[in-house]
């Protein structure tokens, strides 16, 4: 016993400053917290290809110290079974007596073996739990009484041990599964039934069939600097799946050694959705090179399969840097580099570079390599308008190190080309948005804009300063006399140099103001119904008109639009066949110009249909469209006796009807080939009797 003790004591002591800084990743993973108000059971499950393993704890030290003295019972509930519903659930206690620790004298072959089980036993049987060798740890998680300490470490150590953590009664592997059985399995302390203890009980959810193999540790990546290399993999993307990482190293990329004495993990609580790396940072001896992977490890003590393998070595610094003092420009194509390097690092390196770039920033390209390490002064003929220039050291061991970038701009005299594509667009709040070609030229300062009211004036600037972009937003007044502006640009190099104006750019400015109404002239009422007859808007963008008519005296007397004449059909009259005989209408013309705006209304006319246009005899007209024969067959019904013939009108498109045929009144049908491929045809059909009165007029739509 007092071998064991030693053995705990000094694990204690051994393992207490990495367990006291794990405890963040253990509560964070495991779900366990004793900050919680309500205590109770926290359960884990892992499915395994033939069993189910399980691990819990007590959430606050009183709970856990509970638990310990009373143990934990194991329910499981058989919720479905192939995929069917077990109904009702069938239970099964699987523990036939709590799980309580095991007697002390049985830890002591793994205690001796790992620190973690004695720290385990020792916090479960121990008659002291000292951990004041650690310091300032106590600290970090405001340990106030020893009864904290040995649950905090306990749990802790279980993380890292599954075995000791069956011994301790908070683990357990159920074997009995069967495949295709999924399972609820619930843990609680075996509290008497007389007791007045509350602790609730945890649960999770299992089945053989959640196994899944364990993955491999995602974006291992490194980098190797002067004697160590900074080794970090993604922690976010498998946080579900391993709680802490062992880390290996290899001289041969065979042989591998674990590199941590305790497993790595994340000290950080990381909100939701965050994305966590790990690093460790590992010293080893320059110009060898090192092999390095990962392995992760689950809350059950799984260890998984290995990462990705890195590898490379550690290279010396060099400590020398190339400055550049001088630069001389002998032809408009020449420049002469001159820099300083220690003569101490000659030695170190096998000579130098000198790198070119059109920015500071880069990227740069080798000009001329070779350069002797003696050497400090070089000579480049190649020169552009605008050239930065560093001289790169090139170590022995592969290492670099460049001087400063220097500029150097040759005497330029050679303006920018002018700009081109230049293009525009203006809304209606006088918003003008101007775009143009960018210019390639290295020195190139910027741009500037000129505009004018008038195609023969003078432009004006509107650029204070070379605009640096290729593109540019002016402001201006729409509502004047005005109906274009004119825009052109001119380019601007760092020396002053100006480019030609660009092409005139000409933007139509918005209309803003409606055309000028249209005038009913007069009407007339024909055998075809009433025309109307109007003078148009005299605004010049005019691109229609359109007519309304109003039923008066109807159910519903609103405006009916009842056709639109484009001002390309160059008509000013109109005549409206669906009309009623004896019913009265009120027109009016609206004109549209191509901005969209509209006119005034005209004044209204009243007219009233004349009566010699009687009812609707016709009661049936249809027509159909026969594309291989090439015709369209229109045929109709009527029900008067005193038919003399049918009137046939016929449009294409929008255009309005006009009379196409005369047919006796014997016939109901008539073809029509005189069409062409790919239009709409509107037709329609007036019945005329032998005293002259008309019908309505009857329409029928066919696609040809």
């Amino acid at each position: 016993m007092i071998k064991q003790t030693q053995i705990m004591n000094h694990a204690i002591q051994k393992q207490a400053h990495s367990l006291l800084l794990a405890s963040l990743c253990f509560f964070m993973f495991s779900g366990y917290s004793f900050a919680q108000e309500e205590a109770s059971v926290q359960v884990l499950a892992k499915s395994a290809s033939n069993k189910i393993m399980l691990r819990w704890a007590a959430n606050t030290p009183f709970a856990w110290k509970k638990g310990n003295e009373l143990g934990y019972l194991v329910e499981r509930y058989t919720v479905s079974r192939n995929g069917n519903a077990v109904i009702p659930v069938e239970s099964t206690m699987i523990t036939s007596y709590p799980l309580k620790p095991k007697p002390l004298e049985e830890w002591e072959t793994l205690a001796t073996s790992d620190d973690n089980a004695a720290v385990i036993a020792q916090a479960i049987y121990g008659e002291g739990f000292e951990t004041s060798t650690i310091g300032s740890a106590d600290n970090i998680l405001a340990m106030n009484s020893q009864l904290e300490q040995r649950f905090t470490f306990s749990l802790m150590a279980a993380e890292q041990n599954y075995e000791a953590a069956k011994l301790a009664g908070w683990a357990f592997e159920d074997k009995s599964v069967i495949a295709g059985e999924k399972y609820l399995y619930k843990i609680r302390i075996a509290i008497p039934t007389d007791s007045s203890l509350q602790i609730k009980e945890g649960s999770a959810y299992a089945s053989t069939e959640f196994f899944e193999e364990l993955p491999k540790p995602l974006g291992f990546a490194s980098i190797f600097a002067d004697g160590n290399v900074m080794l970090n993999w993604d922690f976010s993307l498998l946080k579900q799946t391993y709680s802490t990482y062992l880390l290996e190293k290899s001289t041969d990329g065979t042989n591998f050694q674990q590199v941590n004495g305790q497993p790595i993990f994340n000290a950080e609580e990381t909100k939701e959705g965050k994305q966590v790396s790990l690093f460790y940072n590992d010293s080893i001896p320059n110009n060898k090179k090192f092999y390095y992977r990962v392995k992760g490890i689950t809350p059950f003590g799984e260890i998984g399969p290995a990462s990705n393998v890195e590898s490379g070595m550690g290279k010396d610094v060099l400590d020398f840097t190339p400055h550049i003092t001088r630069k001389r420009i002998p032809t408009d194509e020449t420049v002469e580099i001159e820099w300083e390097f220690s003569e101490e690092g000659n030695d170190k390196i096998t000579g130098f570079e000198l790198k070119r770039a059109n920015k500071a920033e880069g990227p740069y390209e080798t000009v001329v390599n070779n350069i002797p390490s003696t050497n400090r002064k070089i000579s480049y003929t190649g020169l552009k308008r605008i050239n930065y220039f560093v001289v790169m050291a090139l170590g022995k061991n592969g290492t670099q190190k460049p001087s400063f970038p220097a500029i150097v701009q040759p005497v330029d005299s050679i303006p920018p080309k002018t700009p081109i594509e230049l293009t525009g667009t203006i809304d209606t709040t006088g918003i003008v948005q101007l775009s143009w070609k960018a210019n390639e030229e290295l020195d190139l300062s910027g741009y500037r804009v000129f505009r004018a009211n008038n195609p023969d004036a003078e432009f004006s600037q509107r650029t204070l300063e070379p605009n640096r972009k290729n593109t540019y937003i002016d402001t201006l007044q729409v509502k004047n006399l005005n109906t274009n502006i004119y825009y052109k640009v001119m380019a601007v190099d760092q020396r002053y140099n100006q480019s030609e104006l660009s092409e005139m750019l000409t933007i139509e400015k918005p209309d803003l103001i409606p055309p000028s109404s249209p005038v009913i002239q007069n009407y007339t009422s024909t055998e075809e119904g009433i025309q109307l007859n109007w003078v148009p808007s005299s605004s010049e963008d005019v691109t229609g008109h359109t007519v309304y008519r109003k039923a008066l005296a109807s159910e519903e007397e609103r405006w009916e639009e009842i056709v639109v004449i484009k001002i390309e059909e160059n008509t000013t009259s109109y005549i409206d066949a669906a009309v009623i005989p004896n019913q009265s209408y009120a027109y009016t013309i609206v004109a549209k110009d191509k901005t969209g705006w509209e006119s005034t209304p005209s004044d209204q006319l009243v007219v009233k249909a004349p009566k010699k246009l009687f009812g609707d005899y016709i009661t049936r007209f249809n027509g159909i469209a026969d594309r291989e024969l090439r015709f369209i067959r229109l045929s109709w019904k009527a029900e008067s006796t005193n038919a003399s013939e049918f009137l046939i009108y016929r449009a294409t498109g929008e255009n309005p009807l006009t009379l196409y045929k005369t047919v006796s009144a014997e016939e109901n049908n008539f073809v029509d080939t005189n069409l062409v491929i790919n239009k709409m045809y509107t037709y329609g059909l007036r019945l005329v009797e032998k005293d002259g009165t008309q019908s309505q007029l009857k329409k029928a739509k066919v696609s040809y």
